[in-house]
């Protein structure tokens, strides 16, 4: 049987994922973390507070995504405007200024796309789009890929980053638990599930179905409420507590099955990055003021989270 064009499409991004991209980040993943933590240390030692969405949030994810996919010093300060503005349109019902900002945005970064896979296609580098070119994948497709992968890869992880921060806060004895011996890679995880940065996920059934007993005819859309599957008692022992070494964890942050997030690896890196930052550089962090968040709903995370110590 012929692969679906998903499936061979995913063939070849995770086998070029496999080929080890998040080793090859990881240290300076690893670097940036620890000095943009040390930063807004040294803020909080000088102001007295600081904003970690600011600070660390915003910026650590959207520097990874440009160092995996080899994109050029001239386009990384557009990349974070354009995953925020793209990323509306995850929202149920987006008002027309913000739609008509994300299709400009879209078009945008599609354009500095082509021209970066246009150039690897001459002067390969170790970056994930040179992967791609070389494996064959043809220019829209990589395009799609790319974005794709800045949507999940950037937005889903700030979110994660000020709400795993804010939960810790809010559990001041988990957190001081967790500076003495805590497993950082459990940490990551319980942090996705208990305030997870997408709280939606949409599926359009290919052909008639069912769900736990209710019929799904072919064509329709259907939301799975990721958020609510987090807290599950049939699945989570006391499923509204924040235990940062429970197991086993099967949360849905990730996804599950054909669409598992292939960068799921990357993502637990960062988080974990600057979970052993924070107990290194600003282990008596705490609350300065109430934290704000943004007004979406399908991706949840804070707007402002600011800090003391």
């Amino acid at each position: 049987m012929r692969a679906s064009p998903h499936d061979r499409l995913r063939a070849l991004v995770g086998g070029v994922f496999q080929r080890g991209h998040t080793a090859r980040l990881e240290p300076g993943v690893r670097a940036l973390a620890d000095r943009l933590v040390a930063e807004l240390a040294a803020q909080v030692r000088g102001a007295g507070q600081a904003d970690v969405m600011a600070g660390i949030a915003h910026l650590l994810p959207v520097e990874v995504i440009a160092d995996l996919l080899g994109l050029p010093e001239s386009v990384r300060p557009s990349l974070r405007g354009w995953s925020t503005a793209i990323v509306a349109m995850y929202e149920p019902d987006p008002e027309a200024v913000r739609r008509a900002g994300a299709e400009r945005a879209a078009a945008d970064f599609v354009a500095a796309l082509r021209d970066l896979v246009a150039f690897r296609r001459s002067r390969p580098g170790d970056d994930l789009v040179s992967d791609l070119v070389a494996a064959g994948v043809v220019p829209d497709e990589l395009v799609g890929t790319a974005a794709l992968l800045l949507m999940a890869g950037h937005e889903a992880t700030v979110n994660v980053i000020g709400n795993g921060v804010l939960a810790l806060l809010r559990h001041p004895a988990q957190w001081r638990s967790f500076l003495v011996d805590g497993d950082v890679g459990a940490a990551v995880d319980e942090l996705i599930r208990y305030d997870p940065p997408l709280q939606l996920f949409e599926r359009t059934a290919l052909h008639d179905t069912e769900v736990a007993g209710h019929p799904v005819p072919a064509g329709t859309c259907i939301a799975a409420l990721l958020g609510a599957a987090a807290r599950d008692p049939l699945v989570f022992a006391r499923p509204d507590e924040l235990d940062l070494e429970r197991r086993p964890n099967p949360h849905l942050g990730f996804g599950a099955g054909v669409h598992y997030c292939l960068g799921a690896p990357l993502a637990r890196l960062e988080v974990a990055a600057v979970l052993d930052a924070l107990r290194t550089h600003l282990p008596g962090i705490r609350l300065a003021t109430p934290p704000r968040r943004r007004p979406d709903f399908v991706m949840r995370g804070m707007r402002e989270l600011v800090v003391t110590a």
